[in-house]
């Protein structure tokens, strides 16, 4: 039951991205079916029901339109009942550097679901929940520790940050990451992309230091790779 219902949510959350052409629509469906990540935020209560969400690096806007797809289901009935509800209440925003990204977000979701910007220097408004997946390692080692300070100062006390990136002490399923990643810069004309890796428990250390109380999960199940989730929730 659970794994139909998040099929149908995958094909909902895609479907707007038709007219976009059917690279962003296959992208949307492989990005939403195939990385564990989003299945794991639609069956464990980690967004908050309501505020702002923030999502850095937003790409063309997946995770936005999963949520509003949720939340389009959760109103007309069908909701697994092992799930929690979605986060109907949430006001969300992406900010994407590649303007096609952005194009085919504003496309999909409407003119105001994403704002063109770089993450290093754009004003970041007051959140109750900021969502940064697999975007911190193009970034070198200050600048990612300065990202992650300016959204501590967005953060209300109580409020989370997402971060997913790769366990550089991961082993073979890190190579893979690495690899994958690689190939992907080349594909995108990048191939001399510089790419900065950190141990999960570095990662940890570095969300403590603005002042957050972080737990680790596991994201890589049903892949070769070696991603952490950090759920890192402001406490001062």
């Amino acid at each position: 039951m659970t794994d139909a219902v998040f099929r149908d949510l995958v094909a909902a959350a895609a479907r707007p991205y038709r007219p976009c052409g059917r690279y962003a629509w296959h992208f949307a469906k492989g990005k939403l079916g195939g990385d564990p990540v989003f299945g794991h935020l639609m069956r464990h209560p980690v967004l908050p029901a309501g505020g702002r969400l923030l999502d850095l690096g937003c790409g063309q806007g997946v995770l936005m339109a999963l949520l509003r797809a949720a939340a389009e289901r959760h109103a007309a009935g069908g909701w697994p009942p092992g799930w929690p509800p979605p986060p109907t209440g949430l006001a969300c925003q992406g900010v994407e550097l590649a303007a096609r990204r952005v194009r085919t977000a504003r496309t999909a979701l409407g003119a105001a679901s994403v704002r063109q910007g770089d993450i290093r220097d754009v004003p970041l408004p007051a959140s109750d929940a900021i969502v940064i997946l697999d975007v911190l390692l193009y970034l070198n080692r200050e600048e990612q520790a300065a990202v992650l300070a300016r959204c501590a100062e967005a953060l209300a006390p109580g409020g989370i940050l997402l971060l997913r990136e790769a366990d550089a002490e991961g082993g073979l399923p890190f190579q893979a990451t690495r690899w994958a990643e690689r190939l992907a810069c080349a594909a995108r004309g990048r191939p001399r992309q510089p790419l900065t890796y950190r141990p999960a428990r570095e990662w940890a250390e570095l969300l403590a230091k603005p002042g957050f109380a972080v737990t680790a999960r596991p994201m890589s199940e049903g892949t070769p790779f070696a991603n952490t989730l950090f759920i890192a929730r402001r406490v001062s």
